[in-house]
């Protein structure tokens, strides 16, 4: 008779256990924010910004590309950090003045496509219990000092609609990581794209 009660009783300890509402002090965090990690109040650097502006070149007459998206932005930190991205959506209906110049639609207007690129410094593994206390304790992300940025190549589409890879190897930049902020500015880039 009293294993029969035990076992209830164990139940509902059990239910009402998993049943308690979790503390709110954590709703709207994403497990994806830095700040989750932080036990300090400090700001964590977390990304980049940077524009781009491809351009084709006709009777030495640059003239710019214009597409909705430049998309697998591959950038690399300190030749160690590898990060993909893709620029904000462009209104191209609006833009003036567009012709057809090979394989692109181009305007002899600049164009800047906006880069908001993550930069969290996420470790691929763990192989100790030392490494997850750290994580919890204070999220990877870059120390402040100076980096060696370079974006290795983006896609791009033609006029046509075909994905174009486009590889800019000497493209390198410093990044500068200053205390307490979260992003930085890198500038603007006008790349040259071969038809």
């Amino acid at each position: 008779m009293t294993k029969r009660l035990f076992i209830p009783i164990i139940m509902a300890m059990m239910i009402s256990f998993f049943a308690c509402s979790e503390d709110d002090s954590s709703a709207g965090y994403s497990y994806n924010d830095p700040t989750i990690y932080s036990s300090s109040n400090k700001t964590l650097f977390s990304e980049v910004i940077f524009f781009l502006k491809p351009y084709v070149e006709e009777n030495d007459i640059r003239k710019y590309i214009v597409t909705d998206t430049l998309f697998n932005i591959s950038l690399k930190i300190n030749n160690q950090y590898s990060y993909l991205s893709y620029s904000l959506p462009m209104d191209t209906l609006h833009i003036e003045g567009k012709e057809s110049s090979g394989n692109f639609r181009t305007t002899s207007t600049d164009i800047h496509y906006p880069v908001i690129m993550n930069v969290d410094v996420k470790p691929e593994s763990f192989n100790t219990a030392g490494q997850y206390a750290n994580l919890l304790n204070n999220y990877f992300t870059l120390s402040p000092g100076v980096y060696v940025c370079q974006i290795i190549s983006f896609d791009i589409k033609t006029s046509s609609g075909i994905t174009t890879t486009v590889y800019t190897p000497s493209l390198s930049f410093p990044l500068e990581v200053k205390e307490n902020t979260t992003s930085s500015n890198l500038g603007e880039f006008a790349i040259p794209v071969k038809q």
